[in-house]
């Protein structure tokens, strides 16, 4: 059985982009109440929450790479369009009145195991370019409390 649970394995230490992940874990979560619960339409609310978070958060990443100066952005674009166009024709079939349940176990596995894959190799690739521009945790913190002691 696929394991669709969040690990520590998903670390890229750039909160933001971990924060992201963690979501799209919890959505399988989601998906999986919706379909015990056998109501067609939470299943298509939460297969389309999936799809456009996951979709959302791939162009926040190009942005990312894009400020960090990232040499492979648009490598890295193309692979996010290939997904979209995929994840998309989920929602299509969705839309067309194809079985919810059946399209929600679908998208699960792809979304899954592309997150997966994705997140272990292509997304590590740009951590050292983006840790670059985005503060670490808790850095915001600090810099208020040494400009405010006096």
């Amino acid at each position: 059985m696929l394991d669709l649970t969040w690990s520590d394995d998903y670390i890229l230490g750039i909160e933001i982009i971990d924060k992201q992940h963690r979501q799209l874990f919890s959505y399988f979560e989601e998906i999986d109440k919706a379909i015990t619960m056998a109501d067609s339409n939470t299943v298509t609310v939460v297969v389309n929450g999936l799809v456009n978070y996951a979709i959302s958060h791939n162009t926040f990443e190009e942005s990312l790479m894009e400020k960090a100066n990232y040499p492979l952005t648009q490598a890295h674009r193309q692979i996010h369009e290939t997904f979209k166009a995929r994840a998309t024709k989920y929602l299509q079939r969705l839309e067309a009145g194809d079985d919810p349940f059946k399209i929600a176990e679908q998208v699960k596995v792809y979304i899954g195991l592309w997150l997966i894959s994705h997140v272990k190799q292509e997304d590590r690739d740009y951590v050292p370019y983006v840790k670059k521009i985005v503060p670490p945790k808790g850095s915001f913190i600090k810099r208020f409390f040494r400009k405010t002691t006096v």
